[in-house]
């Protein structure tokens, strides 16, 4: 399950000037700017890049108790940055942060016992922790628990309600993913009262940002007038879009649209679909 896994990179050089502030003057360090350090030689901004002192700055900072550096040097466990890699490291430094309610440890720690990894398998631990960050709105752990629970696990079944709400809030955030799941749970009635329209729509949200399946079900609904008005043109011009990026359902469903089209249709299709592909 990918996941995003480090704190965004800080102003460099005013890390590196409170740092140095602080040691000139012999004064106990500043774990956000020892933290901002970290980030600032981990992408080279304000400094030279250097991964060796990137880690041993965030670990000053997570020994000074600091969150986002208890997190990506759990991360640096998990992807063997400088260090071996160690996932029990990784995940023990996650946990220190979740705890203290770092929301991106408690998702990173909820993929680690999805994924067995620094622990044995479970994910309904896993669900705990991605609960914790999902009421934080953190957006990443809504969708991994929306997904959990539309999916289901060993120990988390199947629960269209639950994954509803979560991917109800994930969608509302922009994720491409939630709203072509919750499209078709709408388009289905799992979980939620079925409504074709809001799937339309939620498809459609999805679509436009560039997701293959989410534009292979808005031609479906195009083709069938489902929760829309029939419209053959949409349809081909979706299922263009969405094939151009390898989905084969699409691409087999826009031989059979195209069977019932004109010429001139399949032109204006064909037009559409290269103008969504220029404007993005």
């Amino acid at each position: 399950m990918k996941r995003i896994r480090y704190f965004d990179v800080a102003i460099a050089a005013l890390a590196v000037a409170l740092v140095c502030c602080a040691v000139a003057m012999n004064e106990r360090r500043n774990s956000d700017a020892e933290f901002a350090l970290g980030l600032a030689y981990a992408s080279g901004k304000g400094v030279e890049q250097n991964l060796a002192k990137a880690v041993e700055h965030y670990r000053k900072a997570a020994d000074e108790g600091n969150v986002k550096a208890m997190n990506n040097l759990g991360s640096c466990y998990a992807d063997a940055i400088v260090v071996e890699r160690d996932d029990a490291k990784a995940a023990e430094w996650y946990r220190k942060a979740g705890e203290k309610g770092a929301g991106l440890a408690q998702d990173n720690l909820g993929s680690m016992y999805l994924e067995g990894r620094g622990a044995p398998k479970n994910p309904l631990e896993a669900a705990t922790w991605f609960r914790r960050a999902a009421e934080q709105d953190f957006l990443n752990a809504q969708v991994h628990l929306g997904k959990l629970y539309y999916f289901g696990d060993v120990d988390v079944p199947k629960n269209y309600l639950e994954a509803a709400k979560w991917l109800e809030k994930a969608a509302n955030h922009g994720s491409a993913w939630a709203q072509n799941t919750l499209g078709l749970m709408y388009q289905e009635g799992f979980g939620v009262k079925q409504d074709p329209k809001k799937a339309v729509e939620l498809y459609r949200k999805a679509a436009e940002q560039g997701d293959a399946k989410a534009q292979s079900n808005l031609g479906f609904m195009y083709y069938q007038g489902l929760g829309v008005e029939r419209d053959l043109v949409s349809a081909y011009k979706w299922l263009t879009i969405s094939g151009n990026q390898g989905e084969i359902t699409a691409v087999k469903m826009r031989l059979e649209v195209e069977d019932r089209m004109k010429p001139d249709q399949v032109a204006q299709a064909q037009r559409q679909a290269e103008e969504f592909k220029t404007a993005n």
